[in-house]
């Protein structure tokens, strides 16, 4: 390769983005974003990268992103875009998944720019659009269904419901929203014990539950196959599963029947890639799912979506949660459907601040 196609400078910065209302979970309520925002420079092009760290769930936070990402730099600068060497030398060092993420959905974009393709056509390109569903944190039963409604109203087909781990308040929770005409996605961020999770799903397999998501503490695998074992409605493991390693864990296990990929937790596209080659090797679905990103990494997640047809089910919602979307171009969705434009790399036209791309 010529000089063009190697990395000539890495910048990276603060990325803080607002949400519209606080947003809670079982393991605790949010209310803004500190993420990061990575550019990777060659003679020609600049790659763009989005890192959201979540203390709660992966571990690292903004600052230790940004020290990552100044710490490493001079291991990747003037190596030509050669990707499975990049991804040996940022994945030399352990955590920081976000800060992995960032840099590593940037080497896809400008990659993709590179060879003036999008990059779903470069992983795969099995699929031009997929549906997303949209996710209402925990609430009463009577704000879950005015939002449920608000969402059918705008053409929304699928929702997940976040519950708490209290099997008679989250019930009425699934309760409220059971005669409407949805598929319904359930994800309870560990908020179970096997027990009462089993005891939960007894209780609302009577509706039309799609699947539910991490049903129990990251760390209980033991208690995930407990579940599955004496569930009607499939498991998908979430936090359980960081990297392609943990994948192969849960799988040897036979304790989920689904995995949810979030690039935030694995470290970005290229061991997603793994993730999805593992679950389908196991014959078992994969998800793509988020953080609280802007539409820069989400962009990053629906190519991956597109790509691979074992990637069956979608939530990348997390920008319509933001005050401010920054982003113009990248994915989009009409009516629960979503797509991405027909340019290389990414395919994120600028930024709301004054930057091209």
């Amino acid at each position: 390769m010529g000089e063009s196609m190697k990395i000539e400078r890495i910048d990276v910065r603060r990325y803080d983005l607002s949400l519209k209302e606080p947003f809670r979970i079982a393991l605790g309520t949010m209310t803004s974003s500190s993420n990061i925002l990575v550019k990777i420079f060659s003679e020609e092009h600049f790659g763009i990268g989005e890192g959201s760290p979540t203390l709660m769930i992966t571990g690292d936070n903004q600052e230790g992103c940004l020290s990552f990402i100044e710490s490493i730099s001079p291991l990747l600068i003037g190596e030509e875009l050669n990707l499975e060497v990049l991804y040996e030398k940022i994945n030399s060092f352990r955590g920081m998944p976000a800060a992995k993420a960032a840099l590593d959905i940037a080497l896809y974009d400008l990659i993709g720019k590179q060879q003036s393709k999008p990059v779903y056509k470069l992983l795969g390109g099995y699929r031009e659009k997929i549906e997303t569903d949209i996710t209402i944190g925990i609430d009463t039963p009577e704000e879950v269904r005015k939002k449920a409604l608000e969402a059918i109203s705008r053409g929304y087909r699928i929702l997940k419901i976040k519950v708490e781990g209290d099997v008679e308040r989250d019930f009425k929770r699934i309760e409220a929203i059971s005669d409407l005409e949805v598929r319904i996605r359930i994800d309870a961020n560990q908020g179970f014990t096997p027990k009462t999770a089993v005891r939960f799903i007894r209780r609302v397999r009577e509706f039309d539950v799609e699947f539910i998501e991490q049903p129990v503490p990251y760390w209980d695998i033991d208690g995930l196959r407990y579940v599955k074992e004496r569930s009607d409605i499939p498991i998908i493991a979430d936090e359980s599963v960081h990297s392609a390693r943990d994948a192969l864990n849960v799988v040897k296990c036979d304790a989920v029947d689904g995995i949810n990929i979030k690039l935030m937790k694995c470290g970005g596209i290229s061991d997603a890639v793994r993730i999805v080659h593992i679950a389908e090797s196991a014959g078992i679905p994969c998800m793509v799912g988020c953080m609280l990103e802007s539409r820069i990494s989400l962009t990053a997640a629906a190519h991956l979506a597109l790509a691979f047809k074992n990637i069956k089910y979608v939530d990348l919602d997390s920008h319509l949660f933001l005050k401010e979307d920054p982003v113009v171009g990248g994915m989009e969705i009409v009516e629960g459907m979503m797509t991405l434009p027909e340019k290389p790399g990414l395919g994120i036209a600028e930024l709301n601040m004054g930057e091209k791309h």
